[in-house]
């Protein structure tokens, strides 16, 4: 750690950055930023860095609870740290940095942090590869041509849609966040896929993507929205997910004597997932302002409604030339505004239940669709959940469920 902030150091002064935004997110997903000058996280380095930033949290409403402490201490970490190259302005030059909340309930990154550790005391990796997903200029106007030009199979290099892209696309590659490719998403939405990686490291990555587009979005004055495809099965945030050895070693969820190339771990795993999804549902919910689409509870090797979605390769040739490399699943249940830190650790820790138990086939219903009442039962009798994610969490979801917040 203390390389890493020597690094952090010597970067900040050779780009001459005056200015760092620490972030944090609150259980609703909302990004919320503190700013603080270079000098301050330098000179003052174990009261920063290790010692923690101290915030008021009555001015925060997740926060805003008379039983705990007023304060709330983020903690930075310095392997999150981004420079903002779109800001070139002598005096606005920044960084950014995820933090995450010292010795706070709430603290869903490293809750999800936790989740990964979890999976490697059993020396399995979590890896997940994550699609930022949104629409730009949206309009109600009847003019065709305004219309058109939101069709993102329409567009033309001098859309504003496309410049904005191409601006977002090329701020996060110089940010050093790899990214796979990036293309149409229904008619009205694009998408950025971020390369895979830990399922933390990938979480920060998605919600830098997500701060870039906001930033970039207010700073050319465009509109950017994260809401729903209409009338669509699409998931506004897919999740693919593999267990691996090591890092890239050996993707643990391919077996190619499988009819469906998949390992009984990764059919444990989504098991697992199905086995919870009801409480993944219901903490979902509270935590997006989209309303939750319906999808079936199975898995399938087909796209279409299926909840949980598995690839198949096309021939034998890919199949052998790929060994496995791309066998994962895809979790369609979430949206695009939802708190990724707690939604990732909940995927994880029901797939871990699915491997710890060896859950077989699970008696599916045809479609997730539950009422309020429902979720809450199973949230309030999920004991699991709330060892993995602690009781005064679930206490927070059943209550925001309760408000119908």
């Amino acid at each position: 750690m203390l390389e890493q902030i020597e690094k952090i150091k010597k970067e900040l002064k050779e780009k001459e950055i005056q200015n760092i935004y620490l972030d944090f997110v609150d259980f609703s997903g909302n990004i919320l930023t503190k700013m603080v000058g270079v000098q301050e996280l330098i000179n003052n380095t174990h009261v920063s860095w290790f010692d923690g930033i101290s915030i008021n949290g009555r001015l925060l409403d997740d926060f805003n609870d008379k039983k705990n402490n007023d304060w709330l201490v983020i903690l930075p970490d310095p392997f999150s740290f981004r420079v903002m190259p779109f800001l070139k302005e002598e005096n606005q030059r920044a960084a950014v940095i995820f933090c995450s909340i010292k010795n706070n309930y709430i603290d869903t990154r490293g809750l999800l942090k936790q989740a990964v550790h979890e999976f490697e005391e059993l020396e399995m990796t979590p890896m997940f590869g994550t699609q930022f997903i949104y629409s730009i200029n949206q309009s109600e106007d009847d003019n065709q041509e305004i219309k058109e030009s939101q069709d993102f199979y329409k567009l033309l290099a001098t859309n504003k849609s496309t410049i904005f892209q191409n601006n977002l696309v090329n701020e996060v590659l110089k940010s050093g966040i790899d990214i796979e490719y990036y293309m149409p998403y229904g008619k009205e939405h694009n998408r950025i896929d971020l390369v895979p990686d830990v399922a933390d490291v990938a979480a920060d990555k998605l919600w830098t993507t997500k701060w870039f587009a906001q930033n970039l979005a207010y700073q050319k004055e465009e509109k950017i929205s994260f809401e729903n495809m209409k009338n669509l099965n699409l998931s506004s945030c897919p999740v693919h997910m593999s267990l691996w050895r090591g890092k890239r070693e050996k993707n643990l969820f391919f077996d190619g004597e499988d009819k469906f190339e998949l390992s009984q771990l990764a059919k444990n795993f989504m098991n697992g997932i199905l086995y919870h999804q009801r409480s993944i549902k219901a903490l979902a919910t509270v935590t997006s302002k989209e309303p939750q689409k319906y999808y079936q509870t199975k898995i399938s090797v087909n796209r279409g409604n299926s909840l949980l979605q598995v690839p198949l390769y096309f021939n034998e040739k890919q199949k052998q030339d790929r060994v496995g490399w791309s066998k994962r699943c895809i979790y369609n249940g979430l949206n695009a505004d939802q708190n990724y830190y707690l939604m990732f650790a909940v995927l994880l820790y029901a797939g871990l239940y699915g491997v710890q138990n060896k859950l077989g086939g699970i008696e599916r219903i045809e479609v997730d669709s539950y009422t309020k009442e429902e979720l809450i039962i199973d949230l309030e009798h999920n004991d699991y959940f709330k060892e993995k994610l602690g009781e005064k969490l679930i206490q927070k979801a059943i209550n925001k469920l309760k408000k119908g917040e």
